[in-house]
């Protein structure tokens, strides 16, 4: 028969590792230290208009990199994307942000900025290839007519560009931020190389199958944006492989300095199965 630790410092830990609150990844329960700082428990519900705005927020992400397939397929132009969905949503979310600021805005303004870094690393490369080696063309700036609409200009990269940054690149780190808090990839924080390469999955893939799907499947898809030639297809990887591993890099160095205490509740429970074992043995 099992005796209980005489320690009382053993015993809270032990009872804190039994919680249901709390998660446990190969075994390490992936608490923080101080419970001040992570005080997210399974039985805390958030505010509907809490979730209100993680979701507003996670739609408008999306939208800008879904109007570029749609326009591509001929399903919605892009111009009437942005005019009836984009620019609305954005304005409803920076009119919430500004008249009622919460603390969890501040994920999404660093998910924003660390997707346009992300972009700006990926772009340096992009542009090499495309100016420098000649590997494809540049179809940002046609892009940028689409959202216009305006069918005499040949080109307008500061509209395409904008877009890219503030919509693309920007809406991907959003969700990035969205869906790793979601999951609880902030309590990686002793593996950082895991989280880096979850930002690198997430970037190959749904985002670059689904632009090379976009591509390869719609009917006008090689004439509107690229070719698929090996050389295209190279660029563009490898290009989305730097912006998944800026991203994460982003991520993990924000996470040093940054509690993730304003997500409103707790990850993604993960089994745990070291647990169960200790309990069938104390039976």
């Amino acid at each position: 028969m099992l005796t209980p630790p005489s320690n009382p410092h053993v015993r809270q830990n032990r009872a804190a590792r039994l919680q249901p609150g709390y998660a446990c990844l190969r075994g390490r329960p992936l608490t923080s230290a101080n419970p001040r700082k992570d005080n997210r428990t399974a039985n805390h519900r958030p505010s509907k208009w809490i979730v209100a705005r993680i979701m507003l927020a996670l739609l408008l992400s999306c939208m800008p990199i879904l109007a570029i397939s749609a326009h591509v397929f001929g399903l919605v132009s892009e111009r009437t994307s942005a005019l009836v969905l984009v620019v609305p949503l954005a304005t409803a979310l920076a009119t919430i942000v500004t008249v009622s600021p919460h603390r969890i805005d501040g994920i999404f303004g660093r998910g924003l900025v660390a997707g346009m870094v992300a972009c700006l690393v990926y772009d340096a490369f992009r542009l090499f290839a495309v100016h420098v080696l000649g590997w494809m063309g540049d179809f940002i700036p046609v892009m940028g007519t689409w959202v216009t609409g305006d069918p005499d200009k040949t080109a307008d990269p500061v509209v395409g560009y904008l877009w890219r940054y503030l919509g693309d690149a920007g809406g991907l780190g959003v969700a990035f931020y969205v869906v790793a808090l979601a999951v609880g990839l902030d309590r990686l924080a002793g593996r950082p190389h895991r989280v880096v390469l979850a930002a690198v999955g997430y970037a190959v893939f749904p985002v670059w199958t689904g632009l090379i799907a976009t591509v390869a499947l719609a009917p006008r898809g090689q004439e509107l944006t690229f070719h698929l030639t090996p050389a295209a297809i190279a660029t563009t990887l490898i290009g989305h492989l730097i912006f998944g591993f800026v991203l994460g890099l982003c991520f993990v160095g924000a996470r040093r300095g940054w509690d993730a205490r304003h997500w409103p509740w707790s990850p993604l429970r993960v089994e745990n199965a070291w647990v169960k074992p200790r309990l069938a043995f104390a039976r």
